[in-house]
């Protein structure tokens, strides 16, 4: 059994969980006329993560091949990953979602070494659509960031 295997997501179990509690806080918004409510994407996230560590942790438990994992705990794209998440969550604060989307894929694919440009297209039809569809299908305000102000007033 590789023990990496069942800390981490443990650990995201532990987390989805204290999101699942901060997002029965979230208030609803009154001018806001939505087929589904703030809390529905960020609780059903929360509830796959913790579906898929379950999983994961079970197959770990009953997998019967013993396995030697020498690779180290941390590695450069585990760094990477939380810094990226912590970032782009503190960049949709600042920024708004779709700067920050946009944003956080073109650092993802720089990161990575991306050169076909189809990529970079994709993710800006990508980020727009959902942008488009939050807006205008489900009438979900998605974040416009502290500084939009400065650029709409």
């Amino acid at each position: 059994m590789n023990v990496k295997n069942i800390i981490l997501p443990s650990v995201i179990i532990v987390i989805s969980l204290v999101a699942l509690y901060f997002i029965s806080q979230f208030a609803v918004p009154s001018f806001q006329d939505a087929s589904v409510g703030s809390k529905f994407f960020p609780t059903a996230i929360a509830v796959i993560q913790i579906i898929i560590c379950v999983c994961i942790i079970l197959g770990e438990i009953f997998h019967k091949d013993p396995q030697q994992d020498s690779a180290p705990l941390f590695n450069k794209y585990s760094i990477f990953g939380a810094v990226f998440i912590i970032g782009y969550a503190t960049a949709i604060y600042f920024l708004g979602y779709l700067a920050a989307t946009l944003l956080a894929f073109f650092l993802y694919l720089v990161f990575f070494k991306t050169t076909k440009r189809y990529y970079y297209l994709i993710a800006i039809v990508f980020t727009l659509v959902i942008y488009y569809v939050f807006a205008n299908v489900f009438y979900v305000a998605l974040p416009e960031g502290l500084f939009a102000g400065l650029f709409y007033d």
